[in-house]
């Protein structure tokens, strides 16, 4: 299997099942997973949802890009709370909030004086909802943290659309992509025949210490038949404390025997780069950006130079579905390649979200040639990364236009072991321009390249003028934003044009370097 397939197959199962990366989304991540200052701890015992609600008002009202209104929020937070049972209703009367069951009024609370107030009206909200618990029946019989989702889920709705609520469980698999945890290493999808196989396994982990292979079917998990069990399920079944010992059975079809291997569990933290030879060029595929993204990057570039030796021609990062995560793994994969200067920068309504972000005059790969791939799935940090490579003419963006979420997401804990990801900053290109809803346009639409053999600098020069507008764009209407992006329209497919494209590129010096010209700060900024 070719690791760009590899890759297809680890996406789709990250996307379609339970390892939840789109982070921050997912995805700029800033923060810790902790409660905020003067919150309540983990430590409290009634992680209900009026602990959460009134949690949840304060970080919005504090912290949000844009200042609330909870007037309108709380409405829709309760009906969320409520949906379970249809008697119940809360209405807005004069300047009373009033729940009312089957017509019969409930309670009744006067509405906060200030509309921004999340304190107050997270309070005001958790009486409400207790009220109700005790009046409905329904409610007193529905899974308390399920009344959490319906509620934090209708309040998210009201904010923008990359503010989230991840549930506990939801949660704890996010933490696992962004941080690690006891594991042991493997990638797994289900079959359409409802298989659960591994496709691949970690250089150096359990698993693959263990004799695990890609390919092996999973049967059992310490002894407990996982034939028919949720792909969720055999994951938690897999993690664990590390260090703890997990009994792992497999079915191996290329020697039609079944194996079994006792493990001991590892800290593992989930591949998100990977190195192959392309001739004299290197093929980096990054998928990803947890907390070990910048480091193995630099290894892969380390080991692409050894590989190739002087030989080596260029690098191509291919980030095409590449949803994000973390912002300083975006910042330092940012760092490995441009010169001394600004990165991006960040700007919000809290003081603390407002942020410059400078390269460290490193450049890892010492000048040589990059070719970056972005489609319409490319989205976050990989948003980063390719806008700041592009401004500061470093590379050559290749592809389709970007999704488009320039917003910078802060990740908190909330008192049930759920998260709250929300949206408190906006992200903002060397050249000035915030490219949320936009997208970053590449250098070479690859859609519009009908004959590779008739690439020239007058071909690529074409983009020029666009690339120009779009860089100089500051508040684009919804109008403006559709027709830009109709300009090289989002793609989700992988085609090998992109790659085609890019070699080409980075074997005529002459031609990336008017590609790349064309799209940098100092062409830009001289029209």
């Amino acid at each position: 299997m070719s690791l760009t397939r590899f890759f297809r197959l680890v996406l789709s199962h990250t996307t379609a099942a339970l390892l939840a990366a789109s982070l921050v989304a997912s995805c700029g991540s800033t923060s810790a997973s902790t409660p905020p200052s003067g919150g309540p701890s983990s430590a409290d015992t009634d992680t209900g949802p009026e602990r959460v609600i009134a949690q949840a008002y304060r970080l919005i009202a504090e912290r949000h890009l844009n200042q609330p209104d909870f007037r309108k929020i709380s409405l829709e937070t309760y009906r969320g709370f409520a949906s379970a049972d249809p008697e119940l209703s809360l209405r807005a009367d004069g300047q009373a909030y009033v729940v009312t069951r089957a017509g019969k009024e409930i309670q009744s609370r006067s509405a906060p004086s200030n509309p921004a107030d999340g304190k107050a009206w997270g309070l005001m909200l958790a009486d409400l909802f207790a009220a109700s618990v005790n009046a409905s029946p329904v409610l007193q019989h529905t899974d308390r943290n399920a009344l959490t989702k319906a509620a934090m889920v209708a309040t998210t709705r009201q904010l923008d659309k990359n503010t989230r609520y991840a549930d506990p469980d939801e949660a704890r698999d996010n933490r696992f992509q962004r941080d690690g945890g006891g594991g042991i290493g493997i990638t797994i999808e289900r079959t359409e025949d409802k298989k659960v196989m591994i496709i691949a396994v970690q250089d150096g982990s359990p698993a693959g210490i263990g004799g695990i292979r890609p390919g092996d079917q999973i049967l059992e998990i310490d002894g407990k038949n996982m034939i028919d069990s949720s792909l969720a399920d055999v994951v938690h079944m897999l993690r664990g404390r590390v260090g703890a010992p997990v009994s792992l059975g497999v079915l191996r079809p290329s020697e039609g025997r079944k194996v079994t291997a006792l493990l001991q569990r590892g800290r593992i933290i989930p591949t998100t780069v990977a190195y192959e030879r392309d001739g004299n060029l290197a093929m980096i595929h990054l998928t990803g950006f947890n907390t070990a993204t910048t480091d193995t990057l630099a290894q892969a570039v380390d080991k692409a130079r050894a590989d190739i030796g002087p030989e080596l021609a260029g690098i191509i990062i291919d980030m095409r579905n590449n949803r994000g995560g973390l912002l300083d793994q975006a910042e330092g994969v940012a760092d490995l390649f441009v010169g001394d200067g600004i990165i991006f920068s960040t700007k919000g309504r809290h003081p603390d979200s407002e942020h410059t972000y400078r390269s460290e005059s490193r450049d890892w790969a010492n000048d040589l040639p990059i070719a970056v791939l972005v489609n319409g799935n490319s989205a976050s940090a990989a948003e980063i990364v390719a806008a700041a490579l592009q401004d500061r003419g470093r590379a050559v963006v290749i592809g389709t236009t970007s999704y488009g979420k320039g917003t910078v997401q802060t990740v908190v804990r909330l008192v049930n072991q759920g998260e709250l990801i929300l949206t408190w900053s906006r992200l903002v290109a060397p050249s000035g321009y915030t490219w949320n809803e936009l997208g970053v346009m590449p250098n070479v639409c690859s859609a519009k390249v009908t004959n590779l053999d008739a690439l020239s600098p007058t071909s690529v020069d074409a983009n020029r003028a666009l690339l120009q507008h779009w860089h100089a764009e500051r508040d684009p209407s919804t109008t403006e934003v559709t027709e830009l992006r109709r300009i090289c329209p989002p793609g989700e497919d992988l085609p090998q044009r992109d790659v085609e494209i890019a070699r080409r590129l980075l074997h005529n010096p002459k031609l990336y370097a008017e590609a790349v010209r064309m799209g940098s700060i100092d062409q830009a900024s001289a029209r």
